[in-house]
Parts: structure tokens; C-alpha cells; sequence
């Protein structure tokens, strides 16, 4: 966990809230790597949550995306 945080710009993390990264528009992070620490609990519904949530908005946006 906290390889790739997540957060609101590229001076403090790599991904935003649907785990897009800051610098390369069409590359999205699914995992665990997102989180900035381990939490109390399993994160498995939040793994997932979040994976669902980047594949939403790459699905919107999908006639966007470029090579």
C-alpha cells in the first residue's frame, strides 16, 4: 500500500479519486497501492469500490482517450 497515493495533484500524490493518474491522462491504478496507509479493516470492498469508480470514468470518457 502507498506506492501510488491518491490525492488531488500531481505535488502530493500520482492519482486522483478514480486512480487516474496526475501526468498521464489515460493511465488509470487499481489496488491497494492507491491507499496512503493500511487502514483497521480489510480493504477488498474498497479495492473494488475504487477499481469500479476508474472504470466508470474511463468507460465516460472513452472516445477521449488517445495513444
Amino acid at each position: 500500500m502507498g506506492g501510488t497515493i491518491m490525492g488531488t495533484e500531481a505535488s502530493n500524490s500520482v492519482v486522483n479519486s478514480c486512480g487516474q493518474t496526475h501526468e498521464i491522462p489515460n493511465l488509470y491504478v487499481a489496488g491497494p497501492g492507491i491507499f496512503a496507509t493500511a487502514g483497521a479493516s480489510n480493504p477488498t470492498y474498497t479495492i473494488f469500490a475504487l477499481s469500479l469508480r476508474g472504470a466508470e470514468q474511463l468507460a465516460a470518457n472513452w472516445g477521449t482517450v488517445t495513444n
